[in-house]
């Protein structure tokens, strides 16, 4: 943790991860939303993955959280 918004955006885009920009003093803090799409090809079910990087107000990584999102027939 305490990574700053800048390492945490570098990370993202060295490993090719959709991304939002730094969205400071948003309506739900200071944050980065990144998404993983499920690749998989024959799935009946896409199992995606959404990652929300919270930081605190000296702009520092402070909270990560990550939820599945599930789609499908």
């Amino acid at each position: 943790m305490q990574s700053t918004p800048a390492q945490v955006l570098g990370y993202l885009n060295d490993k090719n991860v959709k991304h939002s920009q730094y969205l400071r003093d948003s309506a739900q803090g200071n944050l980065i939303y990144a998404d993983i799409p499920d690749t998989r090809k024959w799935a009946i079910v896409r199992d995606d993955c959404g990652i929300e990087f919270r930081f605190d107000d000296h702009d520092r990584l402070a909270k990560v959280e990550v939820r599945e999102h599930l789609t499908g027939p």
